[in-house]
């Protein structure tokens, strides 16, 4: 079975295998079937490591069944709560993601990662993985609310004891001497 980057870190979390998220495909026609899933905070306790407090989106697949592979084609819409990366309060975020994946019938491991190698033998794939992929691609690395709806009393303590917080982004020490040679620069 074929690997991308991120199962490695997928396998560490140990996530159950969820039949909500399996796909039976032995019995459908050729063709495109529709599939539809809801992910709420049950998702997210399943993933510990996962930087997504809670959150509600909805992932559409459409699987196209063909004689030698499946093309699944997910589409997610929804708003996860993640940690603001200046006050560290909950900061919700669209998520707005597509990922597209094709499925392979045969033996021998494949080092693209959007193909998996599914055994011939196989009647079910576990969609859970790609869309966990899926999130963590589409996940912002710099979560952070307006500078106003920040929690100011965290805020207060950063400005105590790290220097002062000329705006959202920039934290300087007033004692820095390098600080006054700078603004002397504008």
């Amino acid at each position: 079975k074929k690997k991308s980057n991120f199962a490695p870190l997928f396998n560490f979390l140990n996530m159950k295998k969820n039949s909500d998220f399996v796909v039976p495909f032995a019995g459908i026609k050729l063709g495109v079937h529709q599939y539809e899933f809801e992910f709420t905070q049950t998702f997210f306790e399943n993933v510990p490591h996962l930087t997504i407090e809670n959150g509600l989106f909805h992932v559409h697949l459409e699987l196209e069944k063909k004689e030698t592979m499946l093309r699944a084609n997910f589409f997610a819409t929804g708003d996860v709560i993640q940690a603001c990366s200046r006050c560290n309060e909950g900061v919700e975020v669209e998520l707005n993601t597509e990922l597209s994946v094709v499925y392979k019938f045969g033996t021998d491991e494949e080092e693209d990662e959007g193909l998996i190698v599914l055994h011939p033998d196989a009647y079910e794939i576990d969609v859970s993985h790609p869309i966990y992929e899926m999130i963590v691609i589409a996940l912002s690395v710099d979560a952070t609310h307006q500078s106003t709806e920040c929690n100011q009393e965290m805020l207060n303590m950063l400005k105590k004891y790290k220097g002062n917080i000329l705006d959202e982004n920039t934290v300087i020490k007033k004692e820095d001497p390098r600080w006054e040679e700078l603004k002397k620069l504008n």
